[in-house]
């Protein structure tokens, strides 16, 4: 298989999960090897069979005035990329030169939005402002990072919350439930003792599921 990132034949090899290492890394990607992946014969050259299939030319969700060039090593730019703002370099990189715009091939395949897996309450959605328009209390934001890992701490936050209030309701419907069960046995008892006649009768303890006879 041919390659526009490099010069050789590239064969097709298999990486079991288990055997993923740090030592043998994406040329696309530089993300440790795994699945199907492409492989030079005679140089050190290891590319993930995704990012083999990255388009050379690309409209982005992230930048939508002018398409987008992939650039790689030794060509790709050391500048950050305007998503994460960690460098580009040495991956594949989308770039727009007219706007000096730069973000990884990864993070520009990234979704616009993601629900989190533990709180149904909240998506997680990109900005599209620029960075130095957004500011915290203190300072100015000056990394996507910052802003997603202040976004994160913010939904842990909430996400305890309406997990300590789904707690509190469930114990008070036990409790709840308890002071009915109780009203109810002494409403019974009430009626057995204004009766004359033996009555047996099945009362339920607390919550358990444990009966028993009581005679009167």
């Amino acid at each position: 298989m041919k390659h526009f990132s490099h010069p050789h034949d590239l064969r097709t090899i298999e990486v079991p999960s288990e055997n993923l290492t740090k030592s043998k890394t994406c040329f696309g990607c530089n993300l440790p090897l795994f699945g199907s992946c492409y492989t030079c014969s005679s140089c050190n050259f290891y590319l993930h069979k995704s990012c083999s299939n990255l388009p050379q030319s690309t409209l982005n969700k992230f930048h939508e005035k002018h398409p987008l060039r992939l650039l790689y090593p030794p060509n790709c730019t050391t500048a950050p990329c305007h998503l994460c703002g960690t460098s580009c370099s040495p991956t594949f990189t989308y770039n727009c030169s007219l706007c000096n715009f730069n973000i990884h091939a990864n993070c520009a395949h990234l979704y616009e939005t993601k629900s989190r897996d533990d709180n149904e309450h909240y998506v997680l959605s990109f900005f599209k402002k620029k960075l130095n328009e957004l500011k915290t209390a203190k300072s100015e934001i000056d990394s996507a990072k910052t802003l997603i890992n202040s976004l994160k701490d913010e939904m842990s936050g909430q996400a305890k919350l309406v997990r300590q209030k789904k707690e509190a309701a469930v114990l008070q419907q036990q409790e709840n439930e308890m002071i009915l069960q109780q009203r109810r046995n002494n409403l019974l008892l009430q009626c057995m003792k204004n009766s004359s006649d033996s009555i047996d009768f099945m009362g339920q303890i607390g919550t358990s599921s444990n009966y028993k006879i009581y005679r009167y």
